[in-house]
Parts: structure tokens; sequence; C-alpha cells
């Protein structure tokens, strides 16, 4: 009968450890379902907003007036004001 005893422990170990799983992933798996969720939203809005403001960079670059490059002279006509 003491040699039964181990054996009903290690069951009811196994049974508990079981229990306890079963329950903390029905805890835990929708709240990663969740989670997951959100931030493929924010991955693609911000996918979205990178787009556009490439799209508004591109046309504001693509103007028809030319301008010079500086190379270093003056910002003004008159020079740079100092002696």
């Amino acid at each position: 009968m003491q040699g039964n005893i181990p054996r009903q422990i290690e069951t009811s170990l196994r049974i508990a450890s079981v229990v306890v799983f079963c329950i903390g992933s029905a805890l835990i798996i929708p709240r990663i379902v969740d989670a997951t969720t959100i931030l493929s939203r924010l991955a693609g809005n911000s996918a979205r907003v990178i787009e556009r403001s490439s799209q508004t960079l591109k046309t504001e670059s693509s103007s028809d007036t030319y301008e010079p490059p500086n190379n270093g002279s003056p910002d003004s006509q008159r020079g740079t004001g100092t002696r």
C-alpha cells in the first residue's frame, strides 16, 4: 500500500500540471492574438504614412525652377557682411 502513494502523488501532480497549463493557455492566447492584431494594424498604418510622406517629398523636390549650387558663396549679393 505504501508503494502506491508515490504513484498517486505523481499522477495527481501530472493532472494538476495539465489543468494549470490548459487554464493558463486559455487566459494568455487571446491576449497574444489581440496584441498581434494591434501591432499589425500599427505597422500597416505606419507604412502608409511613410509612403505618403515619400510621395509628397518627390512632388516637392521635382519643381521646375532651377536653383544653382551654392558652393560656399555668400548668401546675399552684398557679401557676408564681414570686412
